[in-house]
Parts: structure tokens; sequence; C-alpha cells
């Protein structure tokens, strides 16, 4: 099991640091129904315990969570397939017991959401939040003062701050002492140095090293960043931990990373048939995991997703398929049914298809990138194209400085 699982708080008391931010948590939560706030959004670094200290105020207080990640819930419609009971006040359990649960409501990484692009994800959590059936708590590593400002009006907000050094040392000399580990003090202070006041990169740091690891290899594993980055980082990385690693700290990419090494393994010119074979039956086994998790909220199955996965890169890569750049077919037009992207997009085909004498499908695969880079008026698909290529810097500088029209 995931040691950030296995050791995540039991109790408020368990929970190490922002003692301040605790406190005021958990007054709201004593009187959240009287509050004149719909709900408590946390807001802080990664690793901070924001997530921890809401399953430890759960468990002291006698609630269930149910927990919503922006990756997986940004629409109305799929907060509302989720979570739609609750705006009447009953569970299945309150039908078949007669007594009802106490339910918290947790939307984790609710920065993720954007209230423009994600149709009325924003505005379901409000809506959930404002009739007071159950509490409802919400966490973000930064958050948008334009873009969420409907949250911050209508939410209290409590403030994370990195962890200390030593609250760091804390954690990590209780983890090392219950899994019996024969660790120096000199490397736990520098593990606890390196961390960066992040509690979860400092146990999977412990946790590299438990296993013969380099502290190097996961000291920096970079969150959230671009999915051609993160591609390229697990694509020439020899390391399984390391790559389970980025994995852990991307968990929004996931789906994205199965499918695009679906892909890239499926039309290897240099991996031989019975390799191929076997890595596409593990796809096939994260693909069946990946449903069940989807469809029957399973989500105790996280913990082997990455697993397989990063075991899957490793051994991509080991035999010769890595990423290219190429992005898979599917997410490409996963983006082009934005209508805004879709009218830029057949318009700039139109300007330039003919030209090139290539098909739509070839003009998107090789010559969109280019030919959108050359047309900064086209902002969608300009914010389209830094999504699917990751490269977020090079639009920044053409929006800044402007790119000459051919």
């Amino acid at each position: 099991m995931n040691w950030t699982e296995k050791y995540r708080p039991k109790t408020l008391s368990e929970v190490i640091g922002n003692e301040d931010s605790k406190e005021k948590l958990v007054r709201w939560f004593i009187n959240w129904r009287s509050s004149d706030k719909y709900g408590v959004l946390l807001t802080g670094p990664p690793g901070t315990g924001k997530t921890a200290t809401v399953y430890a105020l759960a468990r002291d207080f006698g609630y269930h969570v149910i927990e919503l990640n922006a990756s997986d819930y940004r629409t109305a419609e799929k907060i509302m397939e989720k979570l739609g009971f609750i705006a009447y006040g009953n569970t299945l359990e309150t039908y078949i017991s007669g007594r009802p649960k106490k339910l918290l409501i947790f939307f984790d990484e609710i920065d993720g959401i954007d209230p423009k692009e994600d149709r009325g994800g924003l505005d379901a959590v409000l809506k959930i939040a404002s009739k007071k059936s159950v509490p409802v708590i919400a966490s973000a590593n930064f958050i948008d003062p334009v873009k969420h400002k409907a949250l911050l009006d209508n939410f209290e907000v409590i403030e994370y701050k990195r962890l200390t050094p030593k609250q760091i040392y804390i954690v990590i000399k209780r983890i090392s002492e219950l899994e019996d580990l024969d660790v120096e003090k000199d490397t736990l202070l520098e593990i606890s140095r390196r961390a960066r006041g992040d509690a979860r990169l400092a146990i999977n740091m412990l946790y590299a090293v438990s296993v013969g690891g380099d502290i190097d290899v996961v000291s920096n594993p970079l969150e959230n960043m671009p999915l051609d980055m993160l591609l390229r980082r697990i694509s020439s990385s020899s390391s399984q931990l390391e790559i389970k690693t980025l994995l852990d700290s991307n968990s929004n990419h996931w789906e994205d990373v199965l499918y695009t090494y679906f892909d890239i393994i499926s039309r290897s010119p240099v991996m031989k048939m019975e390799r191929r074979a076997a890595l596409l039956e593990h796809i096939s086994i994260l693909d069946v995991i990946l449903g069940r998790m989807k469809r029957e909220r399973a989500f105790y199955l996280m913990k082997y997703f990455t697993a397989i996965l990063s075991w899957i890169v490793n051994q991509s890569n080991r035999w010769g398929a890595v990423y290219d750049g190429r992005i898979p077919e599917y997410r490409l037009y996963v983006f082009v049914l934005n209508r805004d992207v879709r009218a830029e997009l057949d318009e700039l085909l139109s300007r330039y298809g003919r030209r090139l004498h290539e098909s739509r499908r070839k003009f998107i695969f090789d010559s969109v990138l280019a030919a959108s880079l050359a047309n900064p008026e086209y902002k969608k698909l300009l914010e389209w194209v830094g999504k699917v290529y990751g490269i977020e810097d090079v639009l920044r500088r053409v929006k800044q400085y402007g790119v000459s029209k051919n």
C-alpha cells in the first residue's frame, strides 16, 4: 500500500502542523449549518495536510467522506450524477436501514474546475453547498481570484502553509519507526530539508530510501506538469520508481498516459511481437480497472493503477517504444469537440489545407501546431494547442510579442 495512504492521520491530533488552520476548520464545522458561508475552502501548496485534515475531521466527528476530484468531475452533469441525491437529504442507506448516515462532501483540487470551460461545474458545486444538506469542504493548491470569485465569495477560506523541516522530520521519523527501517538520522534530516514543506514528497523520498533508491530521483517530482513534459520525463527514465513517483504526482494525466502508451506500443516498429502483446494485455487490464473506478466509484483500485502503469512504461522504455511527441488521435478530438476551437480549426484548415495538399486528419496531426503559432489571432485554437502539446511558454511568448502572419 502507498505509504501516504497507509500512514494518513486517523485523528486531528495526528495531523502535524497548521494548528491555527485546523482550529478554524473545527470551529466552522461545529457550526456549519448556521454559518453564512456555504462551505470551507482549504488553500495551500501540496503536501501540507489539507486532505489529511478533512479525513481526520470526518473520523473524529463520525462522518463519511464523499470525495470528488476536479480531474474526474468538472462539469455540472458529472457532479450532479454523483451528488444529486444529496440535494434531497437522503441516501440509499437511509431507506434501507432507516438511519441517516452523516455525510461530508469533499471537492479535492477544485481549482481544476474552469468556470468558463467546464459547463457549469462550479455552479453545481455552489448549488449543492447552498442547500446546507451536508457540510461541504473544498481544497485547492492555487486559486484564481478572478475565475473563482464566486467560490471565494461564498466559501470561508482557510490557508494552509508549508510544513517546517522539523515538522516533516516528526512525520517521517514516526513512519521509519513503524516500518522498522534502518535509516540514519542524517538521512531523515536531509529528506526533511529537501521536501520543501511537502509531507507527501517526504514520505515518497523515505520509501525510495527504504527500497534502496536514491533521494535525488524523487526529490523533484514536479506536480501538475503539462502532459507533453510528463510524457517526455517518464519516457526518458530508466527507473520504475521515478516513473511511479511522477505518475503519483500527476494523477490528472493517468488516463492520457495509459492511452498514449497504448498508441506508442501498438505502432512501435522495433518492439518484438510477444513483448508488444504482453504490454497490451496489461494495458487492457488497466483499462478495465479505470472503467470500474469511473463506473462503480471503486477508488480503492487506484493503488494498483500506477504500480501497473509504471511497469508498462518502464518495460516499454527498455524495449525501445518511447514517446516521440505524437499525441493520440482520441485526445486531439476531445479538444476539437469545443465549438469555438472547431470553428477556428476549420477556418485555419481552409486557409492552409489546400496550399499544403493535406487531408484534415494529416493537417491536425502534422501541421496545426505550426499553422496556429503563425496565426496568434486564433486564441481558442492556440489555447487548445497549448493543452495538447504542453507548450504554454511558447504560447505566452507568441501572445506577448506576436508572430507575423504568413
